[in-house]
């Protein structure tokens, strides 16, 4: 039987903890976020399609912060979504990495620097995104 490349197996991850995330089941949706999430990880680097990897990581990223959100466990929401901001300006700005993924992480990271600046209009004032906008000087950036 022939093996599903990894960002088929991250659409199919994301896309059943998603119908449990839709039916309420967020207990059933959490190990679909993490796997894709871990897929996503460990296909940044060599993935062929830098945009794409680097939307898959965003995106799950997203997707378990929302469950975090949905479960009462804001702290490991604000965590998964300066994670994700983070990482992507490291890429960006990492000499190591190829062109194309350091295009992809830059322009990924305006979408995550958003994500973060809704997060303080909905929910109000967070320490810990505030200083992940305040150490990449993200704030008047949009």
């Amino acid at each position: 039987m022939a093996r599903q490349d990894p960002m088929a197996q991250w659409r199919q991850h994301t896309r059943l903890a998603n119908h449990h995330f839709a039916e309420g089941n967020h207990l059933a949706a959490l190990p679909g976020y993490r796997q894709a999430l871990l897929l996503a990880e460990q296909q940044l680097l060599s993935w062929q399609d830098a945009d794409e990897v680097v939307a898959a990581l965003v995106v799950a990223c997203h997707n378990l912060a929302d469950l975090m959100m949905a479960m009462g466990e804001e702290s490991n929401a604000t965590t998964l979504l300066c994670q994700a901001h983070q990482q992507l300006l490291q890429l960006s700005h990492s000499p190591s990495c190829r062109n194309a993924l350091r295009v992809a992480a830059l322009n990924h990271s305006r979408h995550t620097q958003m994500e973060l600046l809704a997060f303080l209009r909905k929910r109000g004032p967070n320490v810990v995104i505030q200083a992940c906008l305040d150490q990449c000087h993200c704030q008047g950036r949009s």
